[in-house]
């Protein structure tokens, strides 16, 4: 090793073979030299590192065995503090060796006519059915919130909080409380509570949660549990505000959730309803909570921003959402009393609502920075009711919101959010019909199931790197896992939806 020193204005130039510069560092990391664990002072330039002038400090006596493991262990991969992503990361590795050795030829797939146009038709449902991500993912990268208006602004309106609870508990208490503590304006704040018939101590916490502020929160009882639709009707009967917002009684909301929610409201008079965020309360439960977690990111931070760009978001959900009284109120009736195919219409009321405004030629838009944590389900049995009562819901008002399309026709500057509602309709039929062709494709040759999964993977990388524009955390390969858990053991909802779509039970209360 050639090394030559330079004393120059107090500065010592050190320069290393480059050859052997990763060998010197080595050396110097187990002699235990005090260059060992500090970043040098100075400008990384050609191999020379500059040191400015310090104190001569002798080396440090040679480090024990023992002590060299701990030095070690900080320099290793992050991913070693993680199980969970060690865990992802063998299982990814073990399906594409899988994936490799039937390409190579282990497993021999018998490519019929039969097995071919199955593919084929498969895969031109595939891709009709995701063929809105190609504007979509334009749409997401430009969208920004509109940021909150601030505590003493005086465009800030008054506003009532309406919501329904049935058999909730002590959860409830916590919501009012967390409304309560809201930096709204606490004169333009009002609460009512709707006690849909519960049949627990739910309407001792929610008296409870109103003696907090009896100014501010009222308790209306129903006498029998008539459905969440019924009860935020009865709340919206006792609405005197200009806006009103929806909250789930599962629901909290962080402190400056309620300004960002209705800032777009008073910043543009077209926009009619707004969406909030709705993030996972109970996302460290279990496996299941921690992908629904990323999933619900996903589903608002890319989906409904990319239709907040179009002014065309098509549900504003109902754990926290605002609207327009006055957008509504001649609606209400007919929206409490919907009927679809001659039954009466119970769930999906978030989506029906925002219907109505989007009916009326409203605007409906998204507000990232409006964060509201919810309860998801922890079990698969829970989470497959949902979903099916969500996907219901969604088949019959995607198809009521194609009776829009005349007006939305007539009006120029709506026709590329007409091209995304009638794209997100048409994914309808797509997944409705590639469960049954997919699943008779790998009942034929079940070895193409393991391609899927594998290819399946591969597309959630996209996910992945959408989740991580939001949220940089190890939870995005999370994404992957869940797309692997969606195509096998959620294949079947959409069909079985398009089944029992008069139905409208609740399902999970």
């Amino acid at each position: 090793m050639r090394i030559r020193n330079r004393q120059v204005s107090g500065e010592v130039s050190i320069r290393t073979p480059p050859w052997n510069r990763a060998t010197s560092r080595t050396r110097q990391l187990r002699r235990g030299s005090t260059y060992a664990g500090r970043r040098p002072k100075g400008r990384l330039r050609r191999g020379r590192v500059a040191i400015e002038s310090t104190p001569v400090v002798a080396a440090e006596p040679a480090q024990p065995p023992g002590d060299r493991a701990t030095v070690a262990s900080v320099s290793t991969n992050a991913t070693a503090d993680h199980p969970r992503m060690r865990a992802m990361l063998v299982l990814v590795g073990t399906l594409t060796a899988a994936y490799v050795l039937w390409q190579l030829g282990f497993a021999q797939a018998r490519w019929t006519w039969r097995i071919l146009a199955l593919n084929g038709v498969s895969l031109g449902l595939a891709v009709a059915a995701f063929a809105p991500y190609c504007w979509r993912i334009p749409l997401w990268l430009t969208y920004h919130p509109v940021p909150a208006l601030q505590v003493e602004d005086p465009r800030l309106p008054e506003i009532t909080v309406v919501i329904p609870a049935f058999n909730e508990g002590p959860t409830l208490f916590e919501s009012i409380r967390s409304i309560l503590g809201s930096d709204y304006p606490a004169a333009k704040l009002r609460i009512i509570v709707v006690d849909d018939g519960s049949t627990d101590d739910t309407a001792q916490h929610a008296h409870r949660a109103a003696l907090l502020d009896p100014a501010r929160v009222s308790v209306i009882a129903q006498p029998q549990n008539r459905g969440k639709r019924r009860a935020l009707y009865a709340g919206f009967a006792h609405v005197q505000t200009p806006i009103f917002v929806t909250v789930d009684s599962d629901t909290v909301l962080p402190r400056e959730s309620l300004r960002a929610l209705v800032t777009p409201l008073v910043c543009d008079a077209r926009i009619q309803a707004v969406a909030g965020r709705i993030d996972v309360l109970n996302r460290n439960d279990n496996l299941l909570t921690r992908m629904l977690a990323v999933q619900y990111r996903l589903a608002f931070d890319f989906i409904r921003a990319a239709q907040s760009q179009l002014g065309s978001v098509l549900v504003s959900p109902g754990a926290f959402s605002a609207y327009r009284m006055d957008a509504v109120r001649g609606a209400l009736d007919a929206w409490v009393g919907q009927r679809f195919l001659g039954a009466y219409c119970f769930n999906g009321d978030d989506h029906a609502l925002t219907n109505v405004v989007l009916g009326q030629g409203g605007l409906t838009v998204y507000q990232s920075n409006a964060p509201a944590r919810t309860s998801v389900p922890r079990t698969f049995k829970r989470l497959a009711l949902m979903y099916l009562r969500w996907s219901r819901s969604n088949i019959r008002e995607s198809t009521l919101w194609m009776a829009f399309l005349p007006g939305l026709a007539r009006r120029r500057d709506r026709w590329p959010a007409m091209l995304d509602g009638v794209a997100h309709f048409i994914q309808l039929p797509a997944r409705i019909a590639l469960a049954p062709v997919a699943t008779l494709t790998f009942l034929l040759n079940p070895a193409l199931l393991l391609s899927a999964i594998f290819s399946t993977i591969v597309a959630s990388g996209v996910y992945a790197l959408m989740f991580l524009r939001s949220e940089r955390s190890y939870d995005a390969a999370y994404t992957g896992l869940y797309a692997v858990f969606s195509l096998l053991t959620l294949w079947w909802l959409y069909p079985v939806a398009l089944l029992t779509v008069r139905q409208s039970r609740w399902l999970t209360r």
